[in-house]
């Protein structure tokens, strides 16, 4: 089944070579960073291949696989980091619901050996010619260029 960003299945065919990780890429994050949020241990970026429009990767700056080797320091500012991710999502897609999910390993669906959460706005009113495959779940129309716009716009606003 294909529900999301048309290229998004050619690149989720395997789980990354375990030589490199997309994510420790200074190209691929400069690319899609939004520097508004960065904090001093995370990243925030816009999804390259997006389950639904406003998704955004929050991960740590250092390579880790895995949430056991989190140190103090990064789990005292993500709950920072995913507040402002998800207020900017909110007020950009007009909405107070999210999902928030991880992919640990390759059987879970994860394609890349760099632990990253997903945050996707749920807006109540989604564009009428999206459609319904999965329980709420809707075909991608905006792609993360036109995130990263989307957000430098609000952020000179502020």
């Amino acid at each position: 089944m294909r529900i999301l960003e048309k290229r998004r299945a050619a690149y989720k065919r395997t789980y990354r070579d375990k030589n490199y990780c997309d994510f420790c890429d200074a190209a691929v994050v400069k690319d899609q960073e939004v520097e508004y949020l960065r904090g001093k241990h995370w990243l925030v970026l816009a999804c390259k291949y997006p389950y639904l429009n406003g998704n955004l990767i929050i991960l740590p700056k250092r390579h880790v696989t895995n949430t056991d080797k989190l140190n103090a320091h990064e789990w005292a500012e993500f709950p920072k980091v995913l507040s402002a991710a998800q207020k900017l999502l909110g007020k950009i897609f007009k909405t107070k619901s999210f999902n928030i999910a991880m992919n640990l390993g390759p059987h879970s669906g994860g394609t890349i050996r760099h632990i990253h959460w997903m945050i996707v706005p749920r807006p109540k009113k989604m564009n009428p010619a999206a459609f319904n495959v999965l329980h709420d779940f809707y075909l991608v129309q905006m792609d993360y260029k036109q995130l990263l716009e989307k957000i430098e716009e609000f952020a000179k606003r502020k």
